[in-house]
C-alpha cells in the first residue's frame, strides 16, 4: 500500500469531520509520493546516461544496439 493510499484511509477515517490533523498527513503523503517519483525520474536519467556510455560490445551483450541506445539515452527527463 502505497504513503498516499495510507494517508487518504487516514484521512477517511470514521470520524465526524476531516481535521487539521488529517488535512496534514494527506499532505505528507503527497509530498513523499512527488518526492518519490522525481528520484524515480532521476535514477531513470542517470541509466540512460550510462547506457549512451556503453560499447558495443557491451551493448550486444544486453541485446541492443547503438542506435536503440541512442534514442533511449535522448529521450526527456519526463519521458
Amino acid at each position: 500500500m502505497s504513503t498516499l493510499s495510507s494517508a487518504r484511509d487516514f484521512a477517511r477515517a470514521e470520524a465526524s469531520s476531516f481535521t487539521f490533523g488529517r488535512a496534514v498527513a494527506l499532505l505528507a503523503g503527497v509530498v513523499v509520493v512527488g518526492f518519490d517519483s522525481i528520484m524515480t525520474r532521476a535514477e531513470l536519467a542517470k541509466s540512460r546516461r550510462q547506457l549512451a556510455e556503453l560499447d558495443d560490445r557491451l551493448l550486444r551483450d544486453i541485446g541492443l544496439d547503438r542506435a536503440t541506445a541512442r534514442f533511449e539515452a535522448n529521450k526527456n527527463y519526463w519521458s
